[in-house]
């Protein structure tokens, strides 16, 4: 075979290739030839010259510039193969190893090793870390193109090119963060031709879609000596549109068919199979495992900490049918892709689960956590922490064209105040559902997306069941933006949605023919609309049951473009949160929304938990908000409330402008032990704190409140809380502060 590749470039250099003869440039890093740059000598050459470069290392990101040349190493002069291993072009990963984009017709590289290549930046996306065609036609001969990484096309890019010929070449360990790790075509009109003869090997490149090769289009036909393994799926071969047809001789490993295990301390060249003999890195796991529909396996991810710099992680990582990626914990395995791309990209599989992770920083032009399309898979048990873009999607979830994921038990946060995107963006026929997950901390303003929690649109149509939506920032909504989607609603049942803030058009934002329906939720937001219908497009619907509104029906602004059902059950007030700090957004035992949801919960799908995990009908009806209050004690009980033999009588005078006094009692004369009075704001912040212990508290003790805070400073007008403990127990009663 090498033999044959030897003949041909020997006679091609004998050969003239234009009216004249050839002439051969020698690249010499010694300084014997005539440049000690290829790059050099490229700039120098005519249409038909050779580049013959001798051996060693040239650190270079090399431009045929629209030369009609052959750049070789000796290999193309004397057969010799150890020309291919000691002539190399190292990208320093500043670039394409070679590129080619200047309409090139007959330009070929032969005899080298290509490594370290990044890919050619066109400005928003990454092309071929080895070598980048484009609107060109190439040879490549007897190359190994290794330890490449970009975007699209970890070894080769090819797309808008008239014809790519591939004869005895190596492609193996390159990485593409998005599709193609070995080979991207990246458009229909392009040939790619395998020689027959002296075949190609692929093997053991990555990425989360068409981890050796993606096709985008077009029928081909793919001769290999060498392959990753035998019968490769679209995991390893993914072909968008039509066909690709593997001719395979032999196959580099054999898939595993049972669960593997990957740790921080682990090995690549370990057999996988036991937590001692656990593999390094997730995407070797997902090349190794095999998928089988009868037999689903899991990769095990031990407690440690995994990212490019600290285990030589890849991301995106990819999805792989009937494989599931579990941790030990979402505070023990913590997945970080220190914004070098985003975390998951999950494209065209089923029956693929991820759960007990915690899954941050990661940073990509449109996405930074998980991306969906054309899938369907449950995450579970996982934190999506402080991901970010640079453009206008989606920072945490980006769920695309025909896909129905289920997310359970998932908290969605940023935890700083720097403004993003969309927290999550569904589209195009995304029907997901959200249960038991919190949507928190997301800002979005007009460079990025708008909507804080939220954005779907082209008939997705979520469900969230037992979800917590809290401050949120969007310059045009800070929820939830349903757009463009008239043949069913979103659902928001048993939510919590408080705390949010927006600019122009409220918390739920309804666009052109939107429509939502919320039962057993809480809204309660700033500024004063809840709900806002777009006065222009198709008319929207919003439908409410059994809901705390702030501001009642006249928070849903319908603009004259739609209808409103206001059904049974609505209420108007505080919902009385349990507060503190941190503050918690649970129930107290006097708030209006225990016991106040729906009498009928059929059909609401509802889990067995609410967001902490007590169970979800308590009392024997379910309360409105995404807490179930666990506590008995009813809002109706007698003003004087005790525990054992102490009474907490309501405080007088009730509501009150400048004073007021707050008694307790012991029963029987009896002499207790320490206390203390504590008066919090409605947002369960501490205002004053009065305690006492068994000197100075006898019978009867009366304690004044002048409405002053700690530092003696008036607080303003509104409701207040008291609470005295003693000994473990604890009652709360409510006042209110006038002007």
């Amino acid at each position: 075979m090498k033999l044959k590749v030897f003949l041909f470039c020997l006679m091609s250099m004998l050969l003239p290739l234009s009216p004249i003869w050839s002439s051969t440039i020698i690249v010499d890093l010694n300084g014997t030839g005539d440049y000690t740059t290829i790059q050099g000598g490229i700039d120098n050459a005519l249409d038909g010259d050779i580049v013959l470069v001798y051996p060693g290392t040239y650190y270079e990101n090399i431009d045929y510039i629209g030369k009609n040349i052959t750049v070789a190493s000796k290999y193309y002069t004397t057969g010799n193969e150890t020309y291919i291993d000691s002539t190399i072009i190292d990208g320093n990963y500043n670039g394409s190893c070679v590129t080619l984009n200047n309409g090139e017709t007959d330009a070929e590289i032969c005899g080298f090793t290509l490594q370290k290549g990044s890919g050619y930046d066109t400005g928003y996306q990454i092309f071929g870390g080895g070598i980048y065609i484009k609107e060109a036609s190439f040879n490549v001969n007897s190359c190994y193109i290794c330890d490449n990484i970009a975007e699209y096309g970890g070894g080769i890019s090819v797309s808008d090119c008239l014809e790519l010929n591939l004869m005895d070449t190596k492609i193996f360990n390159n990485h593409a963060s998005i599709l193609g790790g070995g080979i991207s075509k990246g458009s229909y009109d392009v040939d790619i031709n395998f020689s027959q003869q002296d075949r190609c090997d692929i093997y053991m490149n990555y990425s989360p879609m068409g981890s050796d090769i993606y096709n985008y289009g077009g029928d081909m036909t793919v001769f290999i000596d060498t392959f990753t393994v035998q019968e490769p799926d679209k995991f390893y071969v993914h072909s968008r549109n039509n066909s690709v047809t593997m001719n395979i001789q032999n196959h580099k490993i054999e898939p595993i068919n049972q669960d593997v295990y990957v740790s921080s301390v682990g090995d690549n060249n370990n057999s996988g199979t036991s937590l001692n003999e656990a593999y390094q890195n997730i995407y070797h796991a997902l090349i190794m495992v095999k998928s089988d529909s009868t037999l689903p396996n899991t990769i095990h991810i031990d407690e440690g900490f995994y990212s490019p710099s600290t285990t030589g992680e890849f991301f995106a990582l990819g999805g792989k049918e009937y494989i599931s990626i579990i941790g030990a914990g979402k505070e023990l395995t913590i997945l970080d892709a220190e914004q070098t791309d985003n975390l998951f990209s999950i494209v065209g599989v089923e029956n693929f689960n991820i759960e007990n992770l915690r899954l941050q920083h990661g940073y990509d032009f449109s996405l930074g956590g998980i991306y969906i399309s054309k899938s369907n898979t449950i995450i579970e048990k996982v934190d999506l922490l402080d991901n970010n873009i640079p453009d206008e999607l989606a920072v945490h979830i980006l769920c695309y064209e025909n896909s129905n994921p289920i997310f359970k038990d998932v908290t969605i946060k940023t935890t700083y105040d720097q403004v993003n995107g969309n927290a999550i963006n569904t589209g195009n026929h995304c029907n997901s559902v959200f249960i038991n997950c919190s949507i928190e901390g997301n800002k979005a303003d007009p460079e990025f997306g708008h909507f804080g929690a939220m954005a779907n649109s082209y008939e997705s149509y979520p469900v969230l069941i037992n979800c917590k939506i809290i401050d949120n920032y969007g310059d045009v909504a800070s929820g939830i933006r349903q757009m463009i989607a008239p043949n069913d609603d979103l659902y928001l049942i048993n939510c919590t949605v408080v705390d949010n803030d927006y600019c122009s058009q409220g918390t739920i934002s309804l666009v052109d023919g939107g429509h939502v329906t919320l039962i057993n939720t809480i809204l309660r937001n700033e500024p004063v609309t809840e709900i806002w219908f777009h006065p222009s497009y198709d008319p929207n619907s919003a439908t409410l049951e059994y809901c705390n509104i702030d501001g009642g029906s006249l928070a849903v602004a319908v603009n004259d473009n739609g209808t409103l059902n206001w059904g049974e059950g609505n209420i108007d007030e505080d919902p009385l949160f349990v507060g503190g700090d941190p503050f918690s957004y649970e129930l107290t035992q006097y708030s209006p929304c225990i016991d106040a949801g729906t009498p009928d919960t059929t059909g609401l799908n509802l889990p067995t938990t609410d967001l902490a995990g007590n169970p979800r009908i308590f009392n024997g009806r379910i309360d409105i908000g995404a807490y179930e209050c666990q506590d008995t004690v009813s809002i109706n009980e007698p003003d004087t409330a005790f525990i054992h033999n102490l009474y907490l009588f309501q405080n007088t005078p009730n509501p009150f402008t400048n004073e007021t006094e707050i008694l307790f009692i012991t029963a029987d004369y009896e002499r207790v032990g320490d206390y203390s009075l504590s008066i919090y704001n409605t947002k369960g912040q501490l205002i004053r704190r009065f305690d006492g212990n068994t000197h100075d508290f006898w019978v009867k003790t009366k304690i004044s409140w002048d409405g002053t805070d700690g530092q003696g400073k008036q607080v303003a007008p509104g409701a207040y809380f008291y609470k005295l403990e003693y000994n473990g127990n604890a009652i709360v009663r409510k006042m209110v502060k006038l002007r």
